[in-house]
């Protein structure tokens, strides 16, 4: 319940900071911080650029590829769930049709990351194991569907799977 709580919780919270992003000033003027704005939009540039490129140490999920479809009784697809991270570039994609979540790039991999922080996942965990803790991550314990497949960090590719609920 707790889980259920956190993330509900870390969802609406993404969702505003989403929503407030897209509701801010677009003007093109150039800030005046810095000499007719150029300097300041240039470092504003690089910084961006740099956190998409860079890589960072603190994402260690134990896996390098993630790829989430859950089903459930009312809706199929309702959760979708994909990320690929490399040394150079995280990508990821994700939808929820409960957490009214459809977000691609950076948008998903915030929504994501602290769900993937928290699962501490492992290949040697079992089957019933791994499917728990991902459904109900993704608050899906009533799933009639489950497929996921993992790429560890080894190179070492596992699906878990469970159509029988």
């Amino acid at each position: 319940m707790q889980a259920k709580k956190h993330f509900l919780l870390t969802s609406a919270l993404c969702t505003s900071v989403l929503l407030l992003g897209a509701c801010g000033n677009n003007n093109d003027e150039p800030e005046e911080n810095g000499p007719n704005g150029t300097a300041f939009e240039k470092e504003q540039e690089k910084t961006v650029d740099e956190s998409i490129t860079q890589e960072n140490p603190d994402n260690d999920f134990g896996f390098r590829y993630f790829n989430l479809n859950i089903n459930i009784p009312d809706n199929k697809d309702a959760i979708l769930a994909e990320y690929y991270g490399n040394s150079s570039r995280a990508e990821a994609l994700y939808k929820n049709m409960r957490a009214a979540a459809d977000v691609q790039g950076d948008a998903a991999f915030t929504l994501l990351e602290q769900v993937f922080t928290d699962l501490h996942l492992t290949q040697d965990m079992t089957k019933e194991e791994v499917i728990e803790r991902v459904a109900m991550a993704f608050d899906a314990t009533d799933y009639t569907k489950f497929e996921l497949e993992i790429e560890y960090e080894d190179g070492e590719t596992i699906t878990y799977s469970d159509s029988d609920k």
